[in-house]
């Protein structure tokens, strides 16, 4: 299993140290920051992550959600809104039949003030939850913590399923059809992110991609 753990817009240098030090304590490397001002890790991170600074030194920045989830097989949202996207939620620490950890898998988490936004969220196939009490909400370094745990518990049974297409694959997918849609009066930007979460709900495996890619592609000639 592999898990990339993606922080969009992080404010306080500090808890990216903490997630760094969770990250090490549950066995995950692959540290991504998504659209933020820095370029660099800020000196603060360290003097919580001084445990891991491998982790702090090898992080990538990218501009945005969509760069940060290249290469990954699937991605998992971590809000505490709620959506009417229709995507696969779910409450830790029970995970869902339809996920494959099979590749490379992104929790995303959003900014410590006001998390993802609604177009964040639906870059990602699956949303998890928290279960906290007394309307009280984690640290992120703590919420990191426990979806990592939750992931890689030595006696949590992962569901045995063949890998659906990957979100570089949805991606080009969704790249193909977006200016269709976009063009079309019908199709605001929430109805727009409502059929990326039907793509992704298909759970296509690669073969169901490429038929279906080729339906597209031939209808739209």
């Amino acid at each position: 299993m592999g898990l990339r753990v993606v922080l969009v817009g992080p404010e306080n240098p500090l808890n990216v140290g903490f997630v760094a030090r969770a990250m090490r304590a549950f066995g995950a490397e692959d540290l991504v920051i998504a659209g933020s001002s820095w370029r660099t890790m800020p000196p603060e991170a360290r003097v919580t992550g001084v445990s891991a600074p491998g982790i702090l030194d090898g992080a990538r920045f990218e501009d945005d959600l969509a760069g940060a989830l290249k290469g990954c097989g699937t991605a998992i949202a971590f809000s505490r809104r709620p959506t009417d996207l229709r995507q696969d939620e779910f409450t830790l620490p029970a995970l869902p039949k339809t996920l494959s950890l099979k590749g490379r898998t992104a929790l995303v988490f959003g900014r410590e003030s006001k998390g993802l936004t609604r177009a964040e969220t639906a870059l990602c196939p699956y949303l998890a939850r928290i279960p906290c009490r007394n309307g009280v909400s984690l640290n992120l370094g703590q919420a990191v913590a426990v979806g990592l745990f939750s992931l890689t518990a030595t006696d949590r049974e992962i569901p045995e399923r063949a890998a659906t297409a990957s979100m570089d694959r949805m991606s080009a997918l969704w790249q193909f059809i977006h200016p269709k849609l976009a063009a079309s009066p019908r199709f605001n930007e929430e109805r727009q992110r409502r059929v990326r979460q039907v793509f992704f709900r298909m759970n296509l495996n690669d073969n169901d991609y490429d038929i279906l890619f080729s339906v597209m592609k031939a209808l739209v000639k």
